[in-house]
């Protein structure tokens, strides 16, 4: 019996036996599988956009190419757009807290003189515009920005008005995402559809154009390559011109020359906000994760985020103390 069953089964030892010795061999002399690495979503997409996309065959980065430094906050240039009678009040609070964060590179564009903020180190630029809120002296607060940072050795343009709070972790690692050499326009609109104008031509002649902007009340940034690009229409006193060919303010008019001038599409990020919008919409969860905050009066009731900490509603009815203290809370007067 046991001859018997050893006969019966020893064709399949001997067909087993061979099956692991060809497994063994193919692996032996196959090449081990090669890590590949994903490539940064496109501009198109962004961060927030939809998978990224394949390079193709001869599109990835060549092996001599030079390697774009890793982006650092120092790179990144903020301006601030204020005006005097806001300099005890709304600015007082940002420099306060996340100002004095990366105060180095934040340049504050106001429209009067301040020795008190000049005495503590800010950098202030007096920009000579008008104080109102006019569309004339939001382009020319706009054009002055724009000309600091080309004057500058920065990778990033960020503007943000005076009521804004900026998380400058979350601002970095946003802008990190991006191929540092390619042409970006990131913020997050005011409108849910492109905004329409009325484009002023020679003779008097207009034609509708329509596009996306991101609004200046919840800030947005553009990077070197797109800043540089845009030169023709926002240099010097270029900007102040475009602005009226479309008698839009400013934020409009960068958007009016990135889209329709430039050809190049906005990126839509949902991480930027205005006091535009209801802010107690936001998740608790994901306020620390913002790139920009805002607050602001509706209805006579005030327009801010719902997040728990130290101060009262009555102490802090932006907001802004209580996030600061919760992002950095060894700050020396947080609770």
């Amino acid at each position: 019996m046991l001859r018997r069953s050893i006969r019966r089964k020893l064709p399949v030892f001997i067909v087993t036996f061979f099956f692991i010795l060809y497994v063994d061999f193919q692996l032996s002399t196959s090449s081990h599988p090669k890590l590949s690495v994903a490539p940064r979503r496109s501009a198109q997409h962004g961060p927030t956009g939809g998978p990224p996309r394949d390079p193709g065959p001869g599109r990835g980065p060549s092996e001599g190419a030079p390697r774009v430094p890793e982006l650092k906050l120092e790179d990144i240039y903020v301006a601030v757009k204020t005006t005097g009678r806001f300099h005890r009040t709304r600015l007082a609070l940002l420099t306060a807290t996340w100002i004095s964060r990366i105060k180095a590179h934040t340049f504050i564009f106001t429209d009067v003189e301040d020795e008190e903020l000049q005495s503590d180190g800010y950098n202030m630029v007096v920009t000579g515009c008008q104080s109102d809120h006019s569309q004339q002296a939001l382009s020319c607060k706009m054009s002055a920005e724009y000309d600091g940072f080309m004057a500058s050795d920065q990778r990033w343009f960020c503007h943000v008005d005076d009521d804004n709070y900026v998380n400058p972790e979350a601002l970095l690692a946003l802008l990190s995402t991006f191929p540092q050499d390619a042409d970006i326009y990131v913020g997050k609109p005011s409108l849910d559809k492109p905004i329409t104008a009325h484009e002023l031509l020679e003779g008097n002649a207009t034609r509708e154009v329509r596009f996306w902007f991101a609004t200046g009340g919840a800030g947005f940034c553009l990077s070197r390559r797109l800043a540089e690009k845009m030169a023709p229409w926002a240099s010097g006193p270029r900007f102040e011109r475009t602005s009226a060919t479309i008698r839009l303010p400013d934020d409009c008019t960068v958007g009016f020359i990135v889209e329709k001038k430039l050809g190049i599409s906005m990126v839509h990020c949902p991480l930027f906000h205005s006091h535009l919008e209801n802010l107690l919409l936001l998740s608790r969860r994901s306020i620390l994760h913002q790139v920009t905050l805002s607050y602001g009066m509706f209805d006579n009731r005030m327009n801010s985020i719902e997040v728990k900490g130290s101060f009262s509603k009555a102490d802090d009815p932006s907001r802004f103390k209580t996030v600061h203290c919760l992002l950095y809370p060894f700050t020396s007067w947080c609770p």
